[in-house]
């Protein structure tokens, strides 16, 4: 199995560089994952990578317009199907798949494994000793959570697997997966223990406890951390933990 990762043009404090962009390749066959935004310099590099290749289909790991848009449209030039979750957040795959479903690449057998957190439609493909993992992980970055519970059951999914070979949604290739995926659920059980302590002093708005945990944050990361503190704080409800009021959160420990 060979791997070309193609970085878009849309770099940003969301997306850092680029969006990655992946074609895999075994023997004359490819798949592309996440063929990114329609920007045409970018459609036509990923149209270069596929020159002498037998494109099989496209893979989507979620909806987001950095990794989506791309796809359909593409699929129809090619005259291939998008595998994806579904019909989810205006992205609606061609050929819909589940957890444990194969795509076949040449010799190579790639696996879907659902990976909600991020987003509920996350999905990531494996390959060998090797993960492609959308915006589930990211180098040099932790991901903004849309639920935190599934989130965490997620990572440790992958811990479980012990992945070797992580080809992220955003930033270089990480080697060593399993180190990263225990500094992922590290972190996150760090940030929940920082916001349990910020309840228990008394910090009972979103704002103030995005204060506490997150301290002088730039300006334009702030939507970040107060998805992610919320996140975090739905999971404290969710399991008894902490209760919200109106507005005001509290702290049931």
């Amino acid at each position: 199995m060979d791997v070309t990762r193609i970085v878009a043009p849309n770099p940003g404090p969301f997306t850092g560089a680029g969006t990655n962009s992946y074609i895999v390749t075994s023997g004359s066959e490819a798949l592309i994952v996440d063929p990114g935004p329609l920007i045409s310099s970018h459609l036509d590099a990923l149209r270069a990578s596929l020159v002498g290749l037998d494109t099989v289909g496209i893979a989507v790991t979620h909806h987001h317009q950095d990794h989506a848009p791309a796809a359909n449209p593409l699929a129809a030039e090619l005259g291939v199907v998008t595998y994806g979750f579904g019909d989810f957040g205006g992205f609606q795959a061609i050929s819909p798949i589940a957890d444990g479903e194969i795509i076949h690449i040449g010799n190579e057998a790639v696996t879907v494994i659902s990976s909600p957190g991020h987003t509920p439609d996350s999905l990531c493909f494996l390959a060998e000793d090797a993960l492609f993992a959308g915006d589930t992980v990211m180098s040099g970055s932790t991901v903004v959570v849309d639920d935190m519970t599934a989130y965490m059951a997620t990572l440790e999914r992958l811990a479980a697997l012990a992945v070797e070979e992580i080809y992220p949604g955003h930033g270089e290739p990480i080697h060593g997966g399993p180190a990263v995926i225990a500094a992922y659920i590290a972190h996150r059980q760090e940030r929940e223990s920082q916001i349990v302590a910020a309840l228990a002093a008394e910090a009972h708005s979103l704002d103030r406890i995005i204060a506490v945990v997150y301290g002088d944050i730039d300006p334009a990361l702030r939507p970040l951390a107060r998805q992610s503190a919320l996140a975090h704080l739905h999971k404290l409800v969710e399991e008894g933990r902490a209760a919200l009021d109106g507005d005001v959160w509290r702290s049931l420990l």
